[in-house]
């Protein structure tokens, strides 16, 4: 990026080739080499920056060649980010399979609050101190875990290419993560919600809790997807690890439980269907039609979409607490009331398209029914 013209308060940088730019409320210093024209990161401290480049001009007036030697020979850390941005992440694949449009979304935004943050370093500068400086400033430990995931794969990459001798990023250890604090969802509060909720978030629910299936699955399920008598999904989150990810659900499969009454999961799915020509289940219309990477059809619903629809629908319903159960809880809710039906947990692990019977137990554990026992109205008396 071309740092924007000089303010008057910054004319005396001119004759050592320091440029300001504004990041955030602080000023930038960029040095730009005087014979290949590159520009290097140099931080925000303004005497620093100034005192490296009169080192550099007066090297450079000694040995021109040194410079191109003592500069950040790797490059910065901001372009290196912007190459396994635009680069590498489109050209990843997992078992063959690309990465979901959602991961390429987040993995973005982490590159771009790294660009913020631990852009100004140049490879010869930036230390594992820093990495762990940065990371110790995120908020919680899944966060801090996720961006130090992503790290991870960048200096791999980084080592790859000999832009870095060592992956300093795996070097961190990760945080021990906090127990999960999120409510689990109860029937009466599904009920409850569901009263409250728009027509295609009531559709959503009710996909969710009788198929089993995440937002992200069930805001790309069409009505063209059934073949015969299945209906064919598959799993977004899990399709990169094999086969486990094509599943085929009858459409005759009865309902866990239904607020609508529907008796089958093709009762379900007739259900969505109204007047509006839209190919996708879960759909609305709307006067003002806002674009997302994530639709491919203007009345098609986003995920945030639906996240946002059942929270609103939540909070109509008076359900309100310290961490009050989300769209993702629909999920345990409706293994629950699979199991009671006598589903085993392996069936339900196929259904869910988990790699692992433990992260399917995991959600039947949110819904442990208690016991409660009786003491008798007289006790026996003692002789």
């Amino acid at each position: 990026m071309t740092p924007r013209p000089r303010k008057r308060g910054n004319k005396d940088l001119a004759g050592l080739n320091l440029y300001v730019q504004k990041r955030g409320e602080r000023n930038y210093y960029q040095y730009k080499h005087p014979i290949t024209g590159k520009y290097h990161g140099f931080g925000f401290n303004r005497k620093e920056a100034i005192e490296a480049a009169k080192q550099l001009q007066q090297l450079l007036k000694q040995n021109p060649d040194l410079v191109g030697k003592v500069v950040q020979p790797a490059g910065s850390f901001s372009e290196y980010l912007e190459y396994f941005r635009d680069e590498i992440i489109p050209q990843k694949r997992v078992n063959g399979q690309p990465l979901s449009d959602s991961t390429v979304r987040e993995y973005s935004r982490l590159i771009k609050t790294f660009i913020t943050e631990l852009g100004h370093h140049g490879f010869e500068t930036i230390g594992q101190r820093h990495i762990a400086e940065y990371l110790n400033t995120r908020s919680t430990a899944e966060v801090y875990n996720k961006h130090r995931t992503l790290l991870v794969m960048i200096f791999r990459q980084a080592v790859s290419d000999e832009k870095y001798p060592e992956n300093i990023a795996e070097k961190i250890v990760k945080r021990d993560m906090d127990k999960t604090k999120r409510q689990p969802l109860t029937l009466e509060q599904y009920e409850l919600i569901y009263k409250h909720a728009s027509t295609p978030i009531k559709n959503a629910m009710e996909l969710s809790l009788n198929a089993l299936q995440r937002r992200s699955d069930i805001q790309k399920w069409r009505f063209d997807s059934k073949e015969g008598e299945f209906y064919r999904v598959i799993i977004q989150k899990t399709r990169k690890h094999g086969s486990n990810s094509n599943i085929e659900i009858p459409a005759s499969l009865p309902v866990a439980y239904s607020a609508a009454g529907a008796k089958t999961l093709d009762d379900i799915v007739r259900n969505c269907r109204d007047d509006l020509a839209c190919p996708y289940l879960v759909h609305e219309s709307r006067q003002r039609r806002k674009e997302s990477k994530e639709k491919t059809h203007s009345m098609q619903l986003s995920v945030k979409q639906i996240s946002d629809g059942f929270a609103k629908a939540r909070d109509l319903a008076g359900i309100k607490m310290e961490n009050p159960p989300t769209f993702h809880e629909l999920l345990a809710l409706g293994e629950s009331l699979r199991e009671k039906q006598g589903w085993t947990t392996k069936q339900l692990q196929l259904l869910r398209g988990h790699r692992k019977e433990k992260t399917t137990q995991d959600y039947l554990d949110r819904h442990i029914e208690w016991v409660r026992i009786e003491m008798p109205a007289v006790l026996p008396q003692k002789n």
